[in-house]
């Protein structure tokens, strides 16, 4: 086995200094590269996580506030609906009191034209009997001065 170790120019000491400038090297390169690197790519993906829990949150803090703007616009069309109903209630009241007004003002209007009418046709008969009255005494003294004459 010595002859093959030596004929394919293998040296055991060589092979020993090689596996332990090996095992040096790999230690050194743990050491300064690869646990340094797990480092970065761990923070990576700490901060990869953060953000999508951040994104969850986000999405869920929108949902909830497009929940609250549709409650407050179903409120703000509510309350509208509620002033409209008022308003038209108080014009309504307006309307009807205005008309009342009017049906007041020509119900006087129209008792004052009679009261007015009824005074002009006592006026007008008094007026009349007045006349009658003097055609009367006229045609009375004209019978008697024919009678007379």
């Amino acid at each position: 086995m010595e002859e093959i170790i030596h004929k394919f120019g293998i040296d055991g000491e060589l092979i020993i200094v090689q596996i332990i400038n090996f095992i040096a090297l790999a230690s050194v390169l743990t050491y300064f590269l690869y646990k340094p690197l797990l480092k970065v790519l761990k923070d990576r993906e700490d901060k990869i996580a953060q953000g999508v829990k951040d994104a969850e949150s986000a999405k869920v803090a929108l949902d909830e506030a497009d929940n609250e703007k549709q409650v407050i616009v179903s409120a703000a069309h509510k309350e509208a609906e509620e002033v409209a109903a008022r308003a038209k209630v108080y014009a309504d009241e307006k309307a009807a009191a205005i008309a009342a007004a009017a049906e007041e003002k020509a119900s006087t209007i129209v008792k004052q034209a009679e009261t007015k009418g009824e005074e002009i046709k006592n006026r007008a008969h008094k007026e009349s009997e007045a006349e009658i009255a003097k055609l009367a005494v006229l045609a009375a003294e004209k019978v008697i001065r024919e009678k007379t004459s």
